[in-house]
């Protein structure tokens, strides 16, 4: 900037003296243009506030799509990745067993903040119809918003559901919907949007090329996370209460993290492809491709090096924003989660991805929750198995709201309270298959991949949908479980007939043992084809 405006000197003095009025407006017009870009895509750290003082509790929650619970201390993990996870652990609660019913985006999202299993909330996949997308009763959001919160959603481009459906907050910065053929076709080939996008990660990019900003496969961290502190330094100068929701795709496919986060662990004399990402995920053929693969043509251990760079980049950024409410003065009266929408197979289960599979003690359905703040117990490790589902009830509750009674998830208060279990049961299904993903039942019934399965029923929103003639199939073509803290139970569907599998979670979670404990078989056996009984779209079928 200096060498610019040193120059602009140089070229005023000499135009001036050779009466070149011309190239002097020329000059002048280049510098104004430089500042106005400078000033705009600058971005700068917010100040810290001297807090309001408010008469009811606050709530943050932070979120990384595909976070594992293993990556969090306390969990047998080799590697310190989360010391500022931790720190709010060891000051809350840690929910070690919360399971969500559907380990996909926007299915797992709605069971949050709905309080319901997706076959009563309907959003089963990533392409809801755009009826589907009117939920069917008021969302955590809606009642915060009667109760007079401030309700806002921060997110890049895995967030965009907060937008899609209908949680209504009352304040959005996210990306539109990236499952639009419009906006595919605004961003071109794989070329072009990947060299544009590194253009336009600050705020002009945001405001003009936000098909570029929140490009899919590139992530925000340190941008989402000072834009939640900006959010915060509002917010409490003002004596609203407020919820804030940031969700980022941090951790999320391909496993991109920015300097110097990618070279902690990988290492120095790495010669393979997956260098800084993992590659070949440029096309939807691409990711079908690699879909249908198994361990045998990955470089597991690379992939797990770059993930547990994303780990480390975004408890960073989680620090920032805890340091900011502290020094803020927010602290006394702001509770704080940390929580995630699924986790990731590493090929624990035959498969990599989210949601294909339930196969014993699957590690992309287990979420890391962590609660602390006000009223919430400190210290503990809860142990029993809770549910995504109980989020909503546990944090009205601690907010002194009341909890609506047509919800499927119970508040955890008390359990929480008296270190008691629950005893509660967890029920799951599985996602949409891009493809044919490894180690499925070979008489599983299966639809078209995930190209010849979407539809554009809406050419002017252009929304991009599960063909309706197909959708029976999807539905009917999933698996589902049940589990407690010990034993897990699923079902598969397949051309001749369910097949039931028994897995003893604490002793041997990748074999079926149905054989050797008929009892236990038989009474979640029932449990569980009365809950799929219940699902509306496959009695009526």
């Amino acid at each position: 900037m200096a060498f610019f405006v040193s120059g602009w000197i140089s070229a005023f003095y000499f135009s001036t003296a050779e009466g070149e009025l011309s190239f002097l407006i020329y000059i002048a017009g280049l510098a104004a243009l430089y500042t106005y870009i400078h000033w705009a895509a600058s971005e700068k750290e917010p100040a810290v506030i001297q807090s309001t003082k408010q008469n009811k509790m606050n709530v943050v929650m932070i979120g990384a799509d595909t976070l594992r619970c293993d990556r969090i201390s306390g969990n047998g993990y080799p590697r310190n990745l989360t010391p500022n996870i931790d720190k709010l652990r060891s000051q809350g609660v840690s929910l070690k067993t919360c399971i969500t019913p559907l380990a996909r985006t926007a299915p797992s999202l709605t069971s949050l903040l709905t309080g319901l299993w997706p076959q009563n909330h309907r959003i089963r996949d990533n392409y809801p119809s755009e009826s589907d997308c009117k939920l069917p009763q008021p969302s955590l959001i809606d009642l915060l918003n009667q109760h007079g919160y401030l309700t806002a959603a921060i997110s890049d481009w895995c967030g965009a559901d907060f937008a899609k459906l209908s949680f209504n907050f009352s304040e959005l910065s996210v990306a539109e919907d990236q499952w639009n053929i419009k906006l595919l076709l605004r961003q071109g080939s794989s070329l072009i949007r990947n060299v544009l996008s590194l253009f336009t990660k600050n705020p002009l990019g945001k405001r003009f090329l936000p098909e570029f900003y929140y490009l899919a496969g590139s992530p925000l961290t340190r941008q989402m996370g000072r834009e939640c502190r900006n959010y915060l330094k509002r917010c409490g100068q003002k004596s609203q209460p407020f919820f804030i929701n940031l969700f980022t795709s941090a951790t999320h496919v391909p496993f991109n993290s920015e300097y110097p986060y990618y070279n902690l662990f990988t290492p120095a004399d790495y010669k393979g492809e997956s260098r800084f990402i993992m590659t070949r995920l440029a096309s939807a053929e691409e990711i079908i491709e690699k879909q249908e693969k198994n361990a045998d043509f990955f470089d597991i251990q690379q992939i797990n090096n770059l993930y547990d760079s994303c780990v480390k980049q975004f408890d960073d950024e989680v620090g920032r924003i805890v340091d900011y409410i502290e020094h803020s003065g927010l602290a006394d009266n702001t509770i704080i989660i940390i929580y995630s929408d699924h986790g990731a197979d590493f090929f624990e289960t035959g498969c990599w991805g989210q949601g294909n599979t339930l196969v014993g003690n699957d590690p992309s359905g287990r979420i890391p929750l962590i609660i602390k703040g006000p009223g919430v117990p400190s210290g503990i490790d809860f142990t029993p198995v809770t549910r995504s589902i109980d989020v909503m009830p546990t944090l009205l509750e601690l907010l002194d709201l009341p909890v609506p009674a047509n919800i499927d998830g119970i508040s955890l208060v008390p359990y929480l309270e008296t270190r008691t279990s629950p005893e509660l049961f967890a029920y799951q299904e599985t996602g949409v298959w891009l493809g044919r993903i490894p180690g499925l039942h070979p008489r599983q019934i299966f639809y078209p991949n995930i190209v010849e399965l979407l539809d554009i029923p809406n050419k002017k929103t252009g929304t991009l949908v599960i063909n309706e003639q197909l959708y029976p199939t999807v539905i009917q073509a999933k698996n589902r479980s049940i589990q407690n803290h010990k034993w897990k139970l699923i079902y598969i569907p397949t051309y001749d007939g369910p097949v039931y599998q028994l897995y003893d979670l604490e002793n041997d979670p990748y074999r079926d043992v149905t054989d050797q404990f008929p009892l236990i078989f038989a009474e979640l056996k029932l449990l569980l084809d009365a809950h799929i009984a219940n699902d509306s779209l496959i009695a009526a079928h």
